[in-house]
């Protein structure tokens, strides 16, 4: 039983100190999934969904939805750090959203997506919440204008994120994201404190028992 218990407490104070080491906003060129953070993950690269306008689409366990005008399963552009299917929001003749809901089913623990056709002349910025709407970290993109470098950005390590939101400011601004990546979420503050006070509880027993 003690065996046990000491083995309990060490997994919790693992699991606790990666939780909070490992926070970081995610950048690279290329693939998202050539990411450490995102190494593994579940990737949505859109090819599998019909061209065409939404309010919001649902792509495996996660679900994009716009929050004002629409979005949009394109492929007129190619190059800029998208090819084939990718999500953007419209042309500049057929505005599309300014603020986009990105909902994770089950939670993430880390996510990124490559990044393209974003000016200078508008702010994106990427916020990511958990269950309780408590903003965990932001991030303001840069501008990637015509590259075609494959920029990739994203949130990881800042617990368990229920959803994300990507907001700009300034000029409309017509940007498109593709190879959406994302990671099995891991446990929230809460559930590793609940953890905690089991395994507490469990050795109070253990003595009322002895006793």
């Amino acid at each position: 039983m003690k065996r046990g218990f000491q083995l309990l407490s060490a997994l919790l104070i693992v699991i606790g100190l990666t939780v909070s080491a490992n926070a970081a906003q995610i950048s690279g060129f290329g693939n998202p999934l050539t990411d450490a953070a995102l190494a593994g993950g579940t990737q949505i690269d859109f090819e599998g969904e019909t061209l065409g306008t939404y309010g919001a689409i649902s792509v495996g366990d996660v679900t994009f939805t716009s929050l004002d005008n629409h979005l949009r399963i394109d492929n007129v552009y190619q190059g800029y750090n998208s090819t084939g299917y990718y999500l953007d929001n419209g042309t500049y003749d057929n505005n599309g959203f300014g603020n986009l809901d990105i909902s994770f089913a089950g939670g993430t623990s880390a996510f990124g997506f490559n990044w393209s056709m974003a000016e200078s002349f508008a702010s994106w910025t990427l916020s990511a919440y958990d269950s309780a709407s408590i903003l965990l970290d932001t991030y303001a993109l840069p501008s990637t204008g015509p590259t075609s470098l494959g920029n990739y950005y994203g949130i990881g390590g800042v617990g368990a994120i229920s959803y994300a939101t990507l907001s700009w400011n300034g000029a409309y601004d017509w940007i498109s994201i593709d190879n959406f990546t994302y990671q099995a979420s891991v446990p929230e503050p809460s559930i590793l404190l609940l953890l905690g006070s089991g395994l507490i509880g469990l050795g109070f027993v253990r003595r009322k028992f002895k006793a």
